[in-house]
């Protein structure tokens, strides 16, 4: 896990090893962030380590408790609730300008993409990082596109956040094989400029997952208040 020495700067190298390592689940929600590891596995100073976790801490990624330390953010089902209707109403506007706008160059990257992350999915070793980094590639090019710039914006804002949580959904045994069949669906229908199709597809897949990581919660007694 040690970080290069180069290009971007060392803190922002240190925030990036360490976002990583807890999007991609090494990392799981409530785990103790142990300083002296930390700091020894990614060859770096206290100093850069710690303004790395105060970053991480603005982004919700990671809780700072008095006298304790640092923890990775625990998931709480009613933020897990709000994010994931947020971003069901966020990726609908995204399929939707995608669907109107996009380039047929554009679906095609995007089909491309999606065969990539169904190829990652059949290996003999699953690699959880490799999925979720692909399957960032796939909103990327979901959300590159000019009248998209304000819905890709706020998607940002709850990424790592939602990547916490799809690093949850995607774990749980046999939710791959539902996470292939509905983002086929959904680039199928955008394939075949479906609008009303699309937008349906994007919006269960959304559900589903909300619905997966809710049980996930429920299963380690994390309930929401109704």
């Amino acid at each position: 896990m040690k970080v290069q020495r180069q290009a971007s700067s060392l803190r922002h190298q240190v925030q990036d090893a360490l976002r990583n390592e807890i999007i991609s689940g090494r990392f799981k929600p409530g785990d103790r962030l142990v300083e002296q590891q930390l700091y020894t596995a990614l060859d770096v100073s206290r100093t850069s380590l710690r303004e790395a976790l105060r970053q991480l801490e603005a982004e919700g990624l990671v809780e700072q408790v008095p006298h304790r330390g640092a923890y990775v953010a625990s998931v709480d089902a009613n933020d897990a609730i709000q994010i994931y209707d947020v971003r069901g109403a966020l990726e609908v506007l995204a399929v939707r300008n995608f669907v109107r706008y996009a380039t047929d160059e554009d679906v095609t990257e995007l089909a491309d993409v999606f065969d990539e992350f169904v190829e990652q999915s059949h290996t003999e070793s699953l690699d959880g990082a490799a999925l979720l980094d692909i399957k960032r590639r796939f909103y990327h090019v979901l959300l590159d596109i000019e009248q998209s710039n304000v819905v890709g914006s706020m998607l940002e804002q709850l990424n790592n956040r939602v990547s916490l949580l799809r690093a949850l959904s995607l774990g749980r045994q046999g939710r791959m094989v539902h996470t292939l069949a509905e983002l086929k669906e959904i680039v199928r229908m955008i394939q075949l400029r479906d609008e009303p199709g699309a937008c349906a597809a994007a919006l269960l897949h959304v559900e589903n997952a909300s619905k997966n990581v809710l049980e996930l919660l429920a299963l380690n007694g994390v309930h929401s208040v109704q």
